[in-house]
């Protein structure tokens, strides 16, 4: 090894660049006393990294500066001979708070003014490191919390999230599971004897918790269908897609630990909801029959008593408490003996429970909310990866919440395929979404693809792309179309056709998903079709889409659909929130037009009152409590602020053109920098071209506010 001086960042870092072949380079970014308290796990590391056809770097952080980390991977990505395609960050590596960049999300939206705490509103995110296009503008450090450091997004580079190279946290912490480096020492172990056999991806699990996406039944057998596609190797008879239900028994937890305790499972993917320390999967157990019932209301209620009488409360409090809770009076029998369950510990999977929960699957992707809290003391993530006897190796989980219409599974199929699981990761980033554990682990590949992924990859030639566009792996043409629809290049023809002819669900969604970046009539007619597409996922997106898109051209097959008898429960609920933001006057029509037509409804005057009476009572009710307080000058502040914060949810279209002329001269500037920021998420919108001109405008129009002229830079960069 040799020492290699950083110039400006030298008094801040250490690096050693560590003798390989001439290859892409790999960062390993870790503290001193991480470094020191395992050294001779960390080189192990290094020469693991080396043997995968990566040059190690190792970078000793002597400072802890998130600024000197980034500069020094920059350096490291620019390097002529041994350009950094990843780094991981080991130990305790100082941890960005970001700010002002709750589009790069897919769901976080917290007031940052005032209402909550820091720790609240930023979002710990390491997309501050990986990807180097965002500029950001340091805050200050945390004074009680000193690994964290607040940053602010500026308003003048890019508005789009595409990491420059992958990352990955190893992030143990000590607690009640352990002390920190005793859990990084075991986990370091386990990663460099991970290449020891011959591991393909065969073997999967998937899980559906309760009340996520609507508890749909289609979505789940379409998800089956959706990993047959990305490793079709999995149809032989000797490889394993498992799927697990909530509703298999009562309490679902002891079944979901031992499953995930088998050795032969390659990688589960849970959807649950979630909190940091959390994997909610179960819901109140409701019962067979009438007499089951009763069985649990009556345990549940016992549960609660014994919750109340450790919080000290009386029994006459208590009966009164949960009476009122069910708008019942309970017989009084039933609040007498001891529980038979603990309701909560048996319906979650809790942190606590690694103690005695030692999973082996080697790749977890976790769905829910905050189950990737590197930042906090005890998290999900952490549980899988540092327990005593456990075999996890890769985890993905999330900082903050998250949206259930998510494609967690966009990019998964290059992985089966020999692609580094840190790639993966890059190409489905979001500001929340973090990779935890080795990036540089890859699987035995299912199948060989006829050349090297992970340097395939690192290429954007559109020739060689195209041809891959026909490949016979769905996974290769997904990423066919995600390099064209990211290059300079309009290839927006070529990717509707992939969206009208592939036999694939998973293509057809991903053309969906890149045409989305074009907006232009080509996206506005796969919006058309996709509304009646054969898979679910697709067809959901479908819907969402055209109510974010708000062309009158969608508003038809939107309503044709509303007016359908049986649709997957989570598209139908997604109709609703696509509807009530489209043109009220055109969605009636278009119902009155097409509802009489239909020959398959008995007593159909009734069903036609009914489903107008709610039809026009979602196109209207919201948008008109929103568009008379944001615009009621009489309105308490607070509240005009809150009206204009639900149209980043939903973009009601109509009001743009009002929107539009309220911010063509200086006003509050308050109100004036949240509408911009609003406006600033409606990207598909068939008014963003509008939204952008007068952004652009305002931006430079020194009569304005600098916070003023800051947000619509901000919403123009992202809509431009």
């Amino acid at each position: 090894m040799k020492k290699l001086y950083l110039g400006i960042v030298s008094i801040l870092l250490v690096a050693v660049s560590c003798n390989s072949s001439k290859e892409s380079g790999f960062a390993i970014v870790i503290d001193p006393e991480s470094y020191d308290q395992a050294k001779t796990e960390i080189d192990g590391y290094v020469n693991t990294v080396q043997n995968r056809g990566l040059h190690p770097i190792l970078v000793i952080d002597r400072w802890g500066v998130p600024d000197s980390i980034r500069a020094e991977l920059i350096r490291l990505y620019n390097d002529k001979e041994y350009p950094i395609e990843g780094c991981v960050f080991i130990g305790d590596i100082p941890i960005a708070r970001t700010r002002d960049a709750q589009h790069f999300t897919t769901a976080f939206k917290m007031d940052q003014d005032g209402q909550f705490d820091r720790t609240e509103y930023t979002v710990a995110s390491d997309r501050f490191y990986d990807t180097f296009e965002l500029q950001w503008d340091y805050l200050d450090r945390d004074s009680v919390r000193p690994e964290y450091f607040y940053y602010h997004l500026r308003s003048d580079c890019p508005q789009r999230l595409r990491p420059t190279i992958y990352s990955a946290r190893i992030m143990p912490r000590t607690n009640d599971l352990g002390n920190k480096y005793d859990k990084l020492r075991r986990y370091m172990q386990r990663v460099n004897k991970a290449d020891e056999q011959n591991n393909p991806l065969d073997r999967m699990f998937y899980f559906s918790g309760y009340g996520y996406v609507s508890e749909s039944v289609d979505a789940r057998i379409d998800e089956k269908a959706e990993h047959y596609d990305h490793f079709p190797w999995m149809k032989g008879q000797q490889a394993t897609i498992t799927y697990l239900d909530y509703k298999r028994e009562p309490f679902v937890k002891k079944r979901f630990m031992t499953e995930l305790q088998m050795p032969e499972y390659d990688w589960a993917v849970p959807h649950h909801h979630g909190s940091p320390d959390i994997e909610h999967l179960s819901d109140m157990p409701v019962g067979a029959d009438y007499y089951e019932a009763i069985d649990w209301i009556k345990e549940y209620i016992l549960s609660q008593v014994a919750k109340g009488k450790a919080k000290g409360r009386s029994m006459d409090q208590i009966k009164k408490s949960i009476n009122a809770a069910y708008d019942c009076t309970f017989p009084d029998e039933w609040f007498k003996g001891e529980p038979s369950y603990n309701f909560e510990k048996e319906r979650n999977l809790y942190y606590s429970d690694f103690s005695n929960f030692h999973p082996q699957v080697r790749m977890v992707t976790l769905d829910g909310c905050y189950n990737g809290s590197f930042h906090q003391d005890e998290s999900i993530q952490e549980g899988y990866l540092f327990g005593d006897g456990n075999g996890t190796l890769v985890v993905m989980g999330n900082t903050v919440n998250v949206l259930q219409n998510k494609w967690v599974c966009h990019y998964m199929g290059i992985v089966g395929l020999g692609a580094r699981v840190g790639n993966m990761a890059k190409y489905g980033a979001y500001l929340e979404a973090h990779l935890f554990g080795d990036p540089t682990f890859s699987f035995t590949p299912g199948a060989f693809c006829g050349f090297d992924i992970n340097k395939a990859l690192l290429s954007d030639d559109p020739k060689f792309w195209k041809v891959q566009l026909n490949s016979e792996f769905p996974a290769l043409q997904i990423m066919a179309m995600d390099k064209f629809a990211n290059s300079r290049g309009n290839y927006s023809d070529l990717i509707f056709e992939k969206f009208c002819t592939s036999t694939s669900g998973i293509v057809r969604l991903a053309a969906l998903e890149e045409l989305k970046k074009y907006s232009d009539d080509n996206y506005v007619n796969a919006l058309i079709l996709g509304m009646n597409d054969a898979h679910e996922m697709t067809q959901r997106f479908a819907v969402i889409q055209a109510g974010d898109c708000g062309d009158s051209r969608v508003i038809e097959p939107l309503v044709k659909l509303y007016c359908a008898n049986t649709l997957p429960e989570r598209v139908e609920y997604s109709i609703q929130g696509s509807i009530q933001i489209l043109d009220s006057t055109l969605v009636m029509k278009a119902f009155d037009e097409y509802f009489p037509t239909l020959t398959f409804y008995n007593n159909a005057d009734s069903v036609y009152k009914a489903k107008r009476k709610a039809l026009y009572r979602m196109c209207t009710r919201q948008i008109r409590n929103v568009e008379s307080t944001v615009f009621d000058t009489d309105e308490e502040l607070y509240d005009r602020k809150m009206a204009l914060r639900t149209t980043r949810n939903y973009n009601y279209h109509i009001l743009v053109p009002r929107e539009l002329e309220y911010l063509s001269n200086p006003d509050d500037v308050t109100l004036q920098t949240i509408m911009w920021e609003a406006l600033g998420w409606y990207v598909t919108s068939y008014q963003a071209p509008k939204i952008a001109e007068l952004a652009l405008k305002v931006a430079s129009d020194d009569r304005f506010d600098i916070k003023v002229r800051d947000e619509a830079l901000k919403t123009y960069n992202r809509l431009k």
